[in-house]
């Protein structure tokens, strides 16, 4: 088995220089969308496949960086500055002279395969003398796609040397991304000469059909006569299909495709495959089957999976140190695999949340519960005169034991933080000292914020002293035997709401709350 360690791309769609780490078993790709993460699923899936013809389907055009090509036409147009584009892909300690050698960006001796595009030396006169027109354009059709190893022996789609499946769930029902699924299946579970085998086999069959069955109808067109159409777009591997239980997989519905191609794809009898590439496995999937999922791919043996996702849950339960985070704002990249082995345990067992909206949102207000989450909208709209929803900041509920979970990412991922919390009576033990590592301005993207006056010891009763006309009027009815504060304190996502719904122009914001919106917002 072939195992990626590291991936380099240069002038690969978005990324003028990337190298990227990767682990041994699973990589959770997250991000914004356009952020990178499905260039890296295809980059690895175009050179594994060694196929010239689909990265001429795809067109370079589509594939070269065009901040590069932009650089080079506004410049000297010196002709050994042309760029050029290729993908890495390194691999670990391989006996195998085919695939180790210098033959990389690197120089480095070492295993692995590329792919590059660059111009063809033939073709070099004609470009310099096209390039010294100031109208000319890029001359992307004068380059060239090789495929080679970094021992410079040269290989195509069917000598490929890292076996690996796609399996792109963004595109289900789409007949081709099906057909070119079960394609990869075949290939994989077939030897060379099981396939030749298999396609002679197919083709002595139509042979047959055609002269023991459709023969008998030639009389009736004659001169003419019935034949089976024999092309290469006409062959086994462009009609087989996957079945199960009689029933072909594209019959299925989307979600139970998306299952049955990663379980298949995963199993341990499906030897001979390096590389399982999943694009977005949470869509159409409820959320047992999610799980369902989750487990699956947790088990899976003998295989390097890469896995782009939104889903909270995937990135979660498969472990947050296997997460790379990319960031849509620029080409930098970061992988989470410094994170505390209990953090990420902790996030593994824990109730589902809001994790990647955490960890992909630049400006983040984490509060204890549901409370502050319900009113934390009006308290910004009443402190800064403007719409929380057009700011750019998240707010999560996190149970107040918890926040330290979060800052310890935060702290890696340098996101801006304010936590708002309650001081429970004592400010200084439980504020002070229980967060000493985060109170004296360690980190400058983290704040925590809490009413210092150990008798407003939780929001309700700051909200209450800063409201407590309003509260009163609203929570204190003749049959209530409860007082006001009381009330509040027992029933408080329901006060939360009556107060948004009835009170939201009116309300006072306690001070610390007001505190940390004006910092957040900065």
């Amino acid at each position: 088995m072939l195992t990626i360690t590291k991936i380099k791309l240069h002038n690969f769609k978005r990324f003028r220089d990337l190298t990227l780490e990767v682990n041994p078993d699973i990589n959770i790709l997250i991000g914004d969308n356009e952020s990178g993460k499905s260039t890296i699923l295809q980059a690895v899936d175009l050179v594994a496949r060694g196929s010239r013809t689909r990265v001429e389907n795809i067109g370079i055009d589509k594939l070269f960086n065009v901040e590069a090509m932009h650089m080079f036409m506004s410049g000297t147009r010196n002709m050994n500055d042309l760029p050029e584009l290729y993908v890495e892909l390194y691999f670990g300690n391989q006996a195998n002279e085919e695939l180790e050698g210098t033959n990389n960006s690197l120089n480095l001796n070492c295993s692995g395969i590329r792919l590059r595009c660059s111009l063809n030396d033939d073709y070099s006169e004609l470009v310099s003398q096209l390039l010294r027109d100031p109208n000319a354009s890029f001359p992307l059709e004068f380059y060239s796609i090789v495929f080679d190893t970094f021992a410079g022996v040269p290989f195509n789609a069917y000598t490929k040397k890292l076996i690996s499946l796609f399996i792109d769930n963004s595109t289900i029902g789409n007949p081709y991304a099906m057909r070119e699924y079960v394609n990869d299946i075949f290939r994989s579970q077939l030897s060379e000469l099981q396939r030749i085998h298999a396609r002679h086999a197919y083709k002595d069959s139509k042979i047959q059909f055609q002269a023991n069955n459709l023969a008998q109808y030639n009389e009736q067109i004659f001169p003419y006569s019935f034949a089976i159409r024999e092309s290469s777009n006409d062959n086994i591997e462009t009609d087989i299909t996957l079945m199960e239980n009689n029933i072909p997989i594209e019959n299925k519905g989307t979600g139970t495709q998306c299952f049955i191609k990663t379980r298949l794809s995963l199993n341990r009898a499906a030897n001979g495959i390096d590389t399982v590439l999943i694009e977005e496995p949470e869509n159409h999937l409820s959320y047992m089957k999610m799980l369902e999922l989750i487990t699956l791919i947790r088990d899976a043996k003998n295989r390097q999976l890469f896995i782009s996702t939104h889903s909270d849950l995937i990135a979660t339960r498969l472990n947050l140190k296997k997460c790379i985070l990319f960031n849509s704002a620029s080409t930098d990249i970061c992988s989470l695999s410094t994170i505390n082995d209990d953090t990420a345990n902790f996030f593994m067992k824990a109730p589902d949340n809001n994790m990647l909206q955490f960890v992909l949102t630049k400006k983040s207000i984490l509060v204890e519960g549901d409370a502050e989450f319900i009113l934390m909208e009006v308290l910004y709209k009443r402190t800064l005169h403007k719409e929380l929803t057009s700011s750019n900041i998240g707010v999560i509920a996190v149970d107040g034991k918890c926040f330290k979970r979060y800052l310890e990412l935060a702290s890696i991922l340098g996101n801006k933080v304010a936590v708002i919390t309650d001081n429970d009576k004592d400010y200084i033990e439980n504020i002070t000292n229980n967060y000493s590592e985060y109170t004296q301005n360690q980190f400058q993207n983290i704040k925590i914020f809490s009413d210092n006056d150990n008798s407003r010891y939780t929001f309700e009763v700051c909200m209450y002293k800063d409201n407590h006309i309003i509260c009163d009027a609203e929570f204190q009815t003749p049959h209530r035997k409860l007082i006001t504060l009381d009330y509040m304190l027992k029933n408080k996502a329901e006060v939360a709401y009556i107060l948004l719904k009835n009170r939201a122009d009116t309300l006072a914001v306690p001070q610390y709350i007001k505190d940390a919106i004006t910092w957040i917002d900065a």
